[in-house]
């Protein structure tokens, strides 16, 4: 055989997988599967300081003081009798507290994102608060959660006549717990 003729088999050849390999398809079926482990965040401060203007809590205590500096008459007519020396007046009875606790919610203090979650219970507890804080509370207690946080609150009251008042501060100490099912 000539190279001519070689050469033109081999075009032909050459030519004929070219054209095969373009003419035929492959087609194959794939399925991954990922798999995302149950993840649950919990976001919360853990040092919140309050500072509470004096007229705030005039007014829990005398519904008619409306700033800091509060006076409130008091109207009736008093008489006594002078008793070696000594005048009672009795102004015990002329006042009446209209609270004696304080309700405080701490709106947006604590937040949850979950994957891999339907729900979520959320809860709360004393950690050795001073025994003027009661009624601890938290809010949603349960939820949806998602990616997307869902935030909270956490409220409690103070005892207005607790002898923890008396360095002007009161301590709340607790535990967020959140759980996901």
């Amino acid at each position: 055989m000539n190279i001519l003729k070689k050469s033109t088999v081999v075009a032909i050849f050459a030519t004929s997988f070219i054209f095969a390999s373009s003419s035929k398809a492959a087609s194959l079926d794939v399925n991954v599967d990922v798999s995302i482990p149950d993840v649950l965040i919990l976001y919360a401060y853990t040092d919140i300081d309050l500072s509470f203007a004096p007229g705030e809590f005039t007014k829990l205590l005398d519904s008619s003081c409306s700033s800091e500096d509060c006076a409130s008459a008091l109207t009736a007519t008093q008489s006594g009798t002078i008793t070696s020396s000594v005048v009672d007046l009795d102004i015990a009875s002329d006042l009446s507290a209209t609270g004696t606790s304080a309700s405080i919610t701490l709106q947006n203090s604590w937040a949850v994102r979950a994957l891999g979650y339907g729900t979520f219970n959320a809860s709360i507890a004393d950690k050795a608060s001073e025994t003027a804080v009661s009624n601890l509370d938290i809010t949603p207690s349960t939820g949806t959660p998602s990616m997307v946080a869902t935030t909270g609150d956490v409220s409690f009251d103070i005892d207005l006549t607790s002898s923890d008042l008396d360095d002007g501060t009161v301590t709340a100490n607790y535990t967020i717990t959140v759980t996901g099912s």
